[in-house]
């Protein structure tokens, strides 16, 4: 049994169980390699760890096995990330070339060359294809890739394009996302890891700077919890300026807690269990 599997779908559904009956769980997305636990129903489900701790099932059919030295030969070399919310590759440098595969913002895939404003991809199963400049995160003039800053202002303009993405339980992509999973996804494509739970991402949070019990202390960048006095934490959301918040509920959108906001959402504030900052480094 090879170690690992690497997603060779646009999105790869994660289920608590080895059925496409059981609940999904979470998701990754092109190119992102999963360390493989244990199979079943003669390898047609493969148990698997994601980069965040995760665990869960997936089809074989929609991940590419890999040893170690495969994987390593498959990161070798320049890469390119994705920075269209879903963009499609192509089997020629061309957008009227038929499409050969999705990949979704934060997609890393493998550069084996580039045509004009097109980049050639490998995706994981070998199969070569065209993404155009244009959908991913380089530079406009000189090509070169580049990074997302670390910063507050940035990782609020990224939670904003994710404004009217469906909500969906597992999802963590523009396709449909949960709010946890736009936590994670946001942070996690300006290079911060977080739990992918929003109990955890209160406990990770509680641990590693401080959570304050005052609504009226958020300030921009940090979480919001939200859940009920006894339970535990079931909802968690950005902060953005002047007492709002991005979530996901129905669809990402913009709340408040601050009552004389026209997007004042009272339930929230009802149910507000404490903010704290995620380290920026």
């Amino acid at each position: 049994m090879k170690a690992y599997a690497v997603a060779n779908e646009g999105v790869v559904e994660m289920r608590r169980g080895p059925d496409h009956a059981s609940e999904q769980v979470s998701q990754v997305v092109l190119g992102t390699a999963l360390h493989v636990l244990g199979r079943r129903d003669e390898g047609r489900w493969l148990r698997v760890q994601s980069p965040d701790g995760y665990r869960g099932w997936v089809r074989s059919w929609s991940v590419q096995p890999m040893t170690h030295r495969e994987l390593a030969a498959y990161r070798s070399g320049p890469r390119v990330e994705v920075n269209a919310m879903v963009a499609r590759v192509r089997e020629k440098p061309t957008s009227r070339s038929r499409p050969v595969r999705e990949a979704l913002l934060g997609s890393f895939l493998r550069r084996v060359g580039r045509v004009g404003r097109w980049f050639r991809v490998a995706l994981p199963d070998g199969t070569r294809g065209y993404l155009p400049a244009r959908d991913l995160l380089v530079d406009r003039v000189t090509l070169r890739p580049r990074h997302r800053a670390r910063d507050v202002p940035s990782l609020v303009r990224t939670a904003e394009r994710f404004l009217g993405v469906p909500y969906q339980w597992g999802g963590v992509t523009a396709k449909g996302m949960d709010c946890s999973g736009l936590v994670q996804t946001v942070f996690g494509l300006h290079g911060i890891l977080l739990p992918r739970d929003a109990a955890d991402q209160f406990r990770w949070v509680k641990k590693t700077t401080y959570v304050y019990r005052d609504p009226t202390e958020l300030q921009a960048g940090h979480l919001a919890f939200f859940g009920s006095p006894r339970g535990k934490i079931s909802h968690v959301g950005i902060a953005v300026p002047r007492g709002r918040l991005i979530h996901s509920q129905g669809r990402v959108r913009i709340a408040s807690l601050v009552s004389d906001d026209p997007d004042f959402a009272p339930d929230l504030l009802e149910s507000f269990r404490g903010g704290g900052p995620v380290p920026l480094p």
